[in-house]
């Protein structure tokens, strides 16, 4: 069934730059969105008749979004004494997540810089069922057991994106050998598959990436690639994979698009087999040489034939060197290193 991703305003991110133009390295997309929310509002009461509280929100340090959540749900309920007569009543509750930037990108409504609501809680067709009746217990009021199980938070129709300088998006998603494509540029959209894709519909530099892979959910495909390209036929690819690595750009063009920095390369792990040293690196597209050296004084690029990609890792280097010690670094294309 084909899914009409509408944008609903309340569960709707958008982020825009304002002023000088904003540059970032990663797109924050997948299983890492909510390392962007920075607050949590949290609603409970009767109809017409809600308290409300605000929780600062870490995930570095607060762990995950929902049982932080949980956790001040508990918190408050805790202290919450129902008004005369409405112990019995039956009381709703909602947690607002928010976001105050995306990455290096800022929300915005109308122009006007102002956090977002990103995600909420309970997931609207659990609304109703979330809603519970005090009980006495205790010689107090208390909130019944189950409805801490209901916190699970839910992103909106779409995550967007105000990219200044995008012209058109493109998305593929793999399975195995199945490569389903959707462009905005070519028009492409595969018929019958469950998703639609809300830029071919909507104006871009608005870039609108679907739930499903904006936050990485389980589905048929295993990743996505995400291509943002402009006008002059600058691109950037960013993955989506359900990992740590969600949102690494993977490809861009020379020179890249206006918007986006090529992230810095980094050698992450190093290993020797036998007269081979195996070379981790973080964001290798970056580097435009692999130099050696055995004192630290005179370094020298490794040639080609003296490097191989490994072709199940494109990330990792192979070096022969005979001698007992060595050192490396990466040079990126721009000269720094």
């Amino acid at each position: 069934m084909k899914i009409l991703f509408s944008l609903l305003l309340v569960l709707f991110g958008s982020v825009s730059a304002l002023g000088a133009q904003q540059k970032f390295s990663s797109l924050p997309i997948g299983a890492n969105l909510d390392g962007y929310i920075s607050s949590i509002q949290l609603y409970i009461g009767t109809d017409g008749n809600y308290q409300e509280e605000s929780f600062r929100y870490n995930r570095q340090y607060d762990g995950s979004l929902e049982t932080f959540a949980a956790a001040k749900l508990r918190e408050v309920t805790s202290r919450f004494v129902p008004k005369a007569g409405q112990a019995s009543a039956l009381h709703g509750w909602g947690i607002d997540a928010i976001t105050e930037g995306v990455g290096n990108l800022l929300p915005s409504y109308n122009g006007e810089s102002e956090p977002a609501v990103i995600a909420v809680a309970p997931l609207p067709d659990e609304r109703a069922t979330a809603k519970f009746r005090f009980v006495f217990r205790n010689n107090r009021w208390e909130v019944p057991e189950e409805v801490f199980g209901k916190v699970k938070f839910q992103f909106g129709w779409g995550i967007g994106y105000y990219i200044p300088g995008v012209a058109d998006l493109e998305v593929n998603l793999y399975s195995g050998s199945r490569i389903s494509r959707f462009s905005t540029r070519e028009k492409i959209q595969e018929e019958g598959n469950p998703c639609e894709l809300p830029a071919i519909t909507l104006a871009l530099p608005d870039v609108v990436i679907p739930r499903e892979i904006a936050t990485a959910q389980s589905s048929w495909w295993e990743y996505a690639e995400i291509t943002l390209l402009t006008d002059d036929n600058r691109s950037v690819t960013f993955l989506v994979n359900r990992t740590e690595r969600d949102g690494t750009a993977i490809r861009w063009s020379n020179p890249p698009p206006s918007f986006f920095t090529p992230p810095s390369p980094k050698i992450t792990s190093l290993k020797r087999v036998g007269d081979i040293t195996e070379i981790g690196v973080e964001n290798p597209g970056a580097v435009g040489a692999f130099e050696f050296s055995t004192d630290l004084r005179e370094w020298r690029e490794v040639s080609g034939t003296e490097i191989v990609l490994k072709s199940t890792d494109p990330s990792g280097f192979r070096h022969r060197h005979k001698g007992e010690t060595g050192f490396y670094r990466l040079r990126q294309k721009d000269g720094t290193q």
